[in-house]
């Protein structure tokens, strides 16, 4: 039996293994993905082959092109410049300039500059959900966006 997963407005999935229940989010931003459904074939960890559906989402989301930096604290140290491809309020997906040994779990700062009047600079902590190859989804650590990008967001309609 076919599942259905659903790919967000983040270009995320969240696959689960039918068979031993591990989950995984991949980050399909690599693949362009353009048809509404597309079938795909997965392999766990545990070995089982399962089919899913994949399906396209329409959400809010604004392709952007904003310019910025990250840096992680803790364990794994890593930094570097980044742009930010999607935007919505529940999180975004950049594509970072090298391939880092950023794990999905691992908190980033964000710092970047948005396409506003003012060309405001924001600062933000997010969670790595997701990664393939160069491009990272992560969500916002708080839901509360009382700096510049509320406003933003509220503009440019991607409050979800």
């Amino acid at each position: 039996m076919e599942q259905k997963i659903l790919i967000d407005s983040l270009d995320t999935a969240r696959l689960a293994c039918p068979e031993c229940n591990r989950e995984k989010s991949m980050q399909l931003s690599g693949y362009n993905i353009k048809r509404q459904n597309t079938k795909v074939k997965c392999r766990c960890r545990c070995g089982h082959t399962y089919m899913v559906i994949l399906e396209k989402k329409i959400e809010p989301a604004q392709d952007t092109q904003l310019l910025g930096t990250f840096r992680s604290s803790g364990s794994i140290k890593c930094s570097g410049k980044m742009i930010i491809k999607k935007l919505n309020s529940k999180g975004l997906m950049l594509k970072t300039n090298i391939e880092q040994s950023i794990l999905p779990g691992l908190r980033l700062f964000l710092e970047f500059v948005l396409d506003d009047a003012k060309q405001s600079i924001v600062q933000k902590e997010v969670v790595v959900k997701a990664k393939k190859g160069k491009y990272l989804s992560a969500e916002f650590t708080s839901d509360d966006h009382y700096d510049n990008l509320g406003p933003y967001l509220f503009f440019n309609k991607l409050y979800m």
